[in-house]
């Protein structure tokens, strides 16, 4: 009798699921990411978030969130997701309905997760389809932040200092060159900038001045000496904003 009851226990736990995940579980949530993302893009637009990680990663991430909020590539993009979700939902709910006595513990919290992100993401769509949603107000401010803490991690100040002293007040000033990836030190090469400005402050020491951007505007970092003085921010058109890095130093966002 002990061996029998121990074989039907042994072919119970054999029969029992170990894992309450199956592969349509994880399809779910891949096709969900992107729905994720997006939703995201909505909450941190209006905050200023995606302008900050635009300057944080120097790279116009708030303009593609622009674009993509125009209302007719809006309306093509977010229509698509919300039928799409709605579908999920709808199938998702009704297959949880029918199996959820079926279901252990485990299984009903996926299903519940997968129903309730959907209805989460839905609900933000609609919002961002109906709610006007103030998406750069004004989006220089966060970008120039987020700029400013990667020039604090990326840039070597005193290196570049060191390579404009050596270079002294002997050369042209107020010369742009477009940046190629030889002719510049080190401390230069690594910030890959698009131009390179080289004039004289107003104590008529060497400074630099880095560029980026494009057509949709620009921003760099202007490094001096420790005595070089710090303009105001000039909100005029065509001006700039600008903000410390450190005595000497600043970095800045064209006003367009």
């Amino acid at each position: 009798m002990g061996k029998k009851k121990n074989t039907e226990t042994k072919e119970t736990e054999e029969r029992k699921p170990r894992l309450d995940w199956n592969k349509w579980d994880v399809i779910y949530f891949v096709i969900l990411t992107p729905f994720i993302i997006f939703a995201m893009l909505v909450i941190l637009a209006p905050k200023g978030g995606i302008s900050y990680l635009s300057g944080r990663f120097n790279f116009p991430l708030d303009f593609f969130v622009f674009i993509l909020f125009y209302p007719t590539v809006m309306i093509i993009l977010l229509v698509p997701f919300v039928v799409t979700g709605v579908s999920f939902v709808v199938i998702g709910s009704s297959r949880a309905f029918i199996n959820w006595n079926r279901y252990t513990r485990k299984k009903r919290v996926i299903r519940t997760a997968q129903i309730g992100i959907s209805i989460l993401l839905i609900t933000i769509y609609f919002l961002a389809l109906f709610i006007p949603i103030q998406l750069y107000s004004p989006g220089y401010k966060p970008f120039t932040n987020g700029f400013r803490e990667r020039m604090r991690s990326k840039a070597d100040v005193e290196a570049i200092r060191d390579w404009l002293k050596r270079r002294g007040k002997r050369e042209p000033t107020s010369d742009t060159f477009r940046f190629i990836s030889y002719g510049w030190p080190k401390s230069v090469k690594a910030l890959n900038p698009s131009y390179v400005n080289l004039d004289l402050d107003e104590n008529g020491n060497p400074k630099v001045r880095l560029h980026w951007g494009g057509p949709f505007g620009h921003w760099g970092v202007e490094i001096g000496m420790e005595d070089m003085d710090i303009p105001a921010s000039d909100f005029g058109r065509f001006g700039e904003y600008r903000l410390p890095l450190e005595p000497g130093a600043y970095v800045w966002h064209e006003l367009q």
